[in-house]
């Protein structure tokens, strides 16, 4: 069959006539014998395509990619829902280690009729609602909500931070050289996403054969709506890239009842809160180009030589009420039309830069400035803050709502190996530094909201205690020699040392991308599983099991956990699914007993949060617990071990305490894989 016409087959019936499989079988039609031209295409043909990645560009983006940033977004799969009973079972299967043998039977009966009985309504609603938003997936709208319409305060209940690896290049540890040219590339960054040079976001199955400019060139002869087979019949799996776009000139404004996220591309300028104060300058061109390093430097270096005062109470410190509070607070300084004007230039600002005025010299400390910081010194509800330290540490505090870590992960190791390729030199000559200060009129009704503010900041972020684990004996050379699944070991041993400490199995989480769908989001990953209990019972027993035998539980553990970490990146998890019914339920007031019942209601209730991130420019990241008797565990394996940081709230666990228990569980594991 002709190839225009399998493709006007598939453009001409967006009603979606054709079968799926009928469908689908015209595309791989289309595909293979693209594939089939392509490879039999000479190098030459495909020299219109756009340079290569890393070409000389004189300084205008990070790189250009050989294929199209959006090259793929057009034919993403949408993020499957999957079938009720298949979702009723996994839950099951979560539910199983956290309760008593009676307590899973009568669930069983719960779970049992809801999946007879209404389950199969709010489900059809659902593949209704589905149907008729074939632009997205079934749980972003859904998703954003739940977000927006929290109340709490950002600081500590959303907000995570990243922190960068020092940069070793001359001056990296001076503020204002670091701040530079971290703004610097960043604006490439941004150039480089605007005008299309970013490459896509890809997961390569065999990287060695796939990451190469040959086969990108080949996918880049895909038409984009067709695109996403070629990449699969190449075993590469495009994700979704359209959080991007909420990177940058975004921010999430208050409003009563529901927030909302406010993105204005084009605008050329960033803000920057100093001590409580408040500067803008452009770090944008006209033209779109981005302003040259030296007068980011000129201009950081004059709002350091301006010296203001510090001013503790910064409207800043709004940022951190409660939302309701935020929005009414927010409602009275725009009466006044400075104000309101100030608060424009903030929400559309390219991103906050916080200089900030100390230099920690520990992890800790590092950490609780990156993470929450003082209430004047942080705009929690930009989508992206830069923070830099005197002394050149640097990281990234994001608002949650707006995306996830993917998007940031990349942004940082971008900007963190475009500066590594460019070296700061001092300017000859001083450049105009073209700085505006932002001062906001205050009434005595904002005053009294800003120190009722800062007094509940205060309070709360003292309440969070925090601790690390360095454990270098249990690096990635000592996991692929064993052959073992990292993550998995990790979330054993989180396990373990749970149990160790405390006595029973949490509620617990871990987050796993679904980017491979358009517009996905995370799913959860249930670590605690039968598997694991059996495994933590053989270690803590009395009478401890033999290696042998301990070795192939936790191969057991480690199989169990790939499989669900599988299944939540292609759409299979449990956790989303039931969301979206619940969330059906409430919006038609319909009163459901296994929402309502007590395990649904603890298996939510999540005492142990986990998530990793492991990229080279990353030194560290945290959060902290999302329940006040939880932990937050942020974790990473690299080339010098296992790094976690361990956040609770005083008064209810300590994380000194877990991380003794950790330190413990992870030298038996090691123990068990040496002779």
């Amino acid at each position: 069959i002709p190839l225009h016409r399998l493709v006007v087959c598939w453009v001409t019936d967006p009603s979606g006539y054709l079968n799926y499989q009928r469908k689908h079988t015209l595309v791989m039609a289309v595909v293979r014998s693209l594939c089939c031209a392509s490879q039999a295409l000479p190098a030459r043909s495909f020299s219109t395509c756009a340079a290569h990645r890393g070409s000389s560009n004189g300084g205008d983006y990070v790189h250009e990619s050989v294929l199209p940033m959006h090259h793929f977004q057009r034919s993403l799969p949408r993020l499957p829902i999957p079938k009720l009973e298949e979702t009723c079972a996994r839950y099951l299967s979560a539910q199983q280690p956290l309760l008593t043998d009676a307590e899973y039977k009568l669930h069983a009966v719960v779970t049992k009729e809801f999946q007879e009985g209404v389950g199969i309504d709010l489900h059809k609603v659902l593949k209704s609602f589905d149907s008729t938003h074939n632009h997205t997936s079934y749980i972003t709208g859904h998703w954003f909500d739940m977000y927006l319409e929290s109340r709490d305060p950002l600081p500590l209940n959303y907000n995570p931070f990243i922190c960068f690896t020092d940069d070793t290049n001359p001056g990296g540890d001076d503020q204002i050289v670091r701040a530079a040219t971290l703004v610097s590339s960043a604006m490439r960054f941004l150039r480089s996403y605007r005008d299309g040079k970013l490459s896509p976001e890809l997961y390569h199955l065999n990287p060695k054969k796939t990451d190469n400019d040959a086969i990108k060139k080949r996918l880049s002869y895909f038409p984009e709506i067709v695109s996403w087979y070629g990449a699969y019949l190449h075993k590469v799996f495009p994700l979704d890239m359209s959080q991007y776009g909420n990177l940058f000139n975004s921010t999430r404004v208050p409003h009563k009842h529901k927030d909302e996220i406010v993105t204005q591309p084009g605008r050329r300028h960033i803000a920057v809160l100093s001590k409580g104060n408040f500067y803008t300058f452009d770090v944008l061109n006209e033209d779109g180009t981005a302003v040259d390093v030296s007068t980011i430097y000129a201009c950081l270096r004059e709002i350091e030589r301006k010296g203001d005062a510090e001013n503790s109470q910064s409207v800043a410190c709004l940022t951190t009420q409660e939302r309701n509070e935020w929005a009414a607070a927010r409602i009275q300084l725009i009466t006044d039309q400075k104000n309101a004007e100030n608060l424009e230039l903030i929400d559309s600002a390219v991103f906050m830069l916080c200089l900030e005025d100390s230099e920690p010299k520990d992890v800790i400390s590092l950490s609780n400035t990156f993470l929450h910081g003082q209430a004047h010194t942080r705009w929690f509800d930009k989508s992206l803050q830069l923070i830099v330290c005197r002394g050149g540490k640097a990281a990234v505090n994001f608002e949650h709502s707006w995306g996830d870590g993917v998007a940031v992960l990349r942004f940082l190791t971008e900007v963190y190996e475009d500066v590594k390729k460019r070296p700061f030199t001092l300017p000859v000559s001083t450049p105009t530094a073209p700085v505006t200060t932002l001062s906001f009129n205050v009434d005595d009704s904002v005053k009294a909201a800003i120190s009722a503010a800062t007094e509940r900041f205060d309070k709360h972020t003292s309440s969070l205690a925090m601790d690390v684990v360095q454990y270098p004996g249990m690096d990635r050379s000592f996991v692929k020699k064993h052959k073992i699944s990292a993550d998995a070991v990790l979330q054993f041993s989180l396990q373990l040392a749970f149990y160790r400490q405390y006595g029973y199995t949490p509620a617990t989480y871990e987050s796993c991308s679904t980017a491979a769908f358009k517009h996905g989001r995370t799913e959860t990953v249930r670590p605690a599983t039968t598997e694991a209990a059996a495994c933590v019972e053989a270690f803590l027993r009395k009478e401890p099991a033999s290696k042998a035998e301990l070795r192939d539980l936790l191969e057991k553990v480690s199989k169990k956990h790939s499989q669900l970490i599988r299944e939540a990146a292609t759409g299979k998890g449990f956790d989303r699914h039931l969301f979206a019914l619940k969330r059906f339920a409430e919006n038609l007031r319909e009163n459901v007993d296994l929402f309502e019942s007590a395990p649904y209601k603890n298996i939510n209730h999540i005492e142990l949060s986990t998530s990793t991130l492991t990229s080279p420019a990353v030194q560290l990241g945290g959060f902290a617990p999302v329940v006040e008797n939880g932990l937050g565990v942020g974790y990473r394996v690299d080339n010098d071990g296992i790094a976690s940081q361990v956040t609770a709230y005083n008064g209810h666990k300590n994380p000194s305490d877990f991380v003794n228990a950790l330190h413990t569980s992870l030298q038996d594991i090691q123990g068990l894989f040496e002779e």
